[in-house]
């Protein structure tokens, strides 16, 4: 039951350097996506969990968000009767339209599919462990690792994530209770992720020796 995580990057590089302007940018990232999620559900994953936007990206102006954020709910258009779909983040964050949109994609989406499409909307740990507190706050005795889990934005623990766009670092797009996921950092940007290049990832992920904190075996 492989979870995969996918932070998408460098759709504004690849609009500078084809020439295009950034809604064409995020056009080619919204194909590309459908692209990987087939790839993606042919390796075995059963939930891709994509990073649609982090907190930081609301701040940008108006016509950049209006830009990322249609092309995210667009990909909600072209799948939900394939597939499940689900989203989470801080809400608070995103217009009133976006969300109302893909609650409807969300309750409308195959349930019963065999993969499922989850979308992180203002992702920031800042956010969201502060989100949980002021939630619960006076209405629990203790924090427990359950109750935790139950308010976090991605429940279920990330096998695997997968950075494009050549950045090494996470950008506070860190799944809160999934502290051993394994990372792989791509240089190629998202919209000329090429099969091969999924397939080299998902290689280097799977070869590695997972201990989560323990020794390696006969150690």
């Amino acid at each position: 039951m492989t979870t995969l995580m996918l932070l998408p990057d460098g759709m504004r590089r690849w609009s500078q350097a084809h020439g295009v302007s950034l809604d064409d940018g995020y056009t080619a990232m919204a194909d590309k996506l459908i692209e990987f999620m087939g790839w993606a559900r042919e390796e075995g994953v059963k939930t891709l969990v994509v990073t649609a936007s982090s907190a930081a990206n609301y701040s940008r102006p108006e016509a950049a968000v209006t830009t990322f954020m249609n092309a995210f709910n667009d990909v909600g258009r072209r799948i939900y009767d394939t597939y499940n779909f689900d989203f989470s983040g801080s809400l608070d964050l995103v217009a009133a339209p976006y969300i109302s949109e893909l609650e409807e994609l969300r309750d409308k989406s195959a349930k019963d599919a065999d993969f499922t499409l989850h979308y992180i909307l203002g992702m920031s740990l800042q956010h969201e462990v502060i989100s949980i507190f002021n939630k619960l706050n006076g209405r629990i005795p203790e924090m427990t690792e359950e109750i935790l889990a139950e308010n976090a934005y991605v429940p279920a623990q990330v096998d695997y994530l997968i950075r494009t766009g050549g950045a090494v670092r996470m950008s506070s797009f860190f799944p809160l209770m999934s502290p051993y996921a394994e990372l792989y950092f791509s240089p190629v940007l998202f919209p000329d992720m090429t099969r091969a290049d999924f397939d080299a990832a998902l290689a280097d992920l799977r070869a590695r020796d997972r201990r989560f904190g323990g020794y390696p075996v006969g150690g």
